[in-house]
């Protein structure tokens, strides 16, 4: 009985390596991103490409001075620039109606993954002008911005 299941595992073993040796392997990058300006940052941003799948990953945000309370209606942005033209990468809005207590924004930022995220060479574009926008409405009609150049670097 021993020495079969030992059989069996080192087959198991053999079909296991030669089928990962035989797969093509997908070429991978991986890029963070991060970025601050006097009110806000963002860390731990990553953008992650196969050649089956591309994944962007807002990261977190953190305010450098007292997060906005009460908001009635918020918008994070993150985008970028293709030729002159702002162009979404991911968006996130928020929004609370016939109430005296507003939201308040999450630390995450959220993601999105598609296999045709970026076109052509929108990821070369995303590289070089990845931008990030938060604005919004408070409850007694204030208005409030904040945006974030954000640098791209590639980790892997």
């Amino acid at each position: 009985m021993r020495k079969k299941t030992l059989s069996i595992a080192l087959l198991i073993t053999v079909l296991c390596f030669t089928t990962s040796c035989s797969k093509q392997q997908n070429e991978v990058e991986i890029y963070s991103f991060k970025g601050e300006s006097d009110a806000v940052m963002i860390n731990n941003g990553l953008i992650t490409t196969t050649d089956d799948l591309e994944k962007f990953i807002g990261g977190d945000l953190t305010f450098k001075v007292e997060q906005p309370s009460n908001i009635k209606n918020y918008v994070t942005k993150f985008f970028f620039y293709r030729e002159g033209v702002a162009t979404t990468v991911l968006s996130i809005s928020g929004n609370v109606e016939g109430t005296t207590k507003g939201l308040r924004i999450s630390q995450d930022m959220g993601s999105i993954s598609s296999k045709d995220l970026f076109y052509d060479n929108d990821l070369e574009q995303v590289k070089k002008s990845l931008n990030f926008l938060l604005s919004g409405t408070l409850i007694n009609g204030e208005k409030f911005e904040y945006s974030v150049v954000l640098d791209v670097e590639k980790v892997y």
